[in-house]
């Protein structure tokens, strides 16, 4: 009984640790496509500050 909670609380941490990351890329993908939305320019670039410097 003692193994099967140990493997279930793995799980819970492990799942939590990947959904984590796929929160915080999609507040990122949300993040690049408001900064493009709102640019106006035409072109979608969004490494266009980077590159530029």
């Amino acid at each position: 009984m003692k193994m099967t909670k140990s493997i279930l609380l793995a799980g819970i941490v492990g799942s939590s640790f990947f959904l984590t990351g796929c929160l915080a890329a999609a507040v990122g993908a949300a993040y690049v496509v408001g900064e493009e939305v709102n640019e106006n320019d035409g072109d979608f670039d969004p490494l266009d500050e980077i590159v530029d410097g």
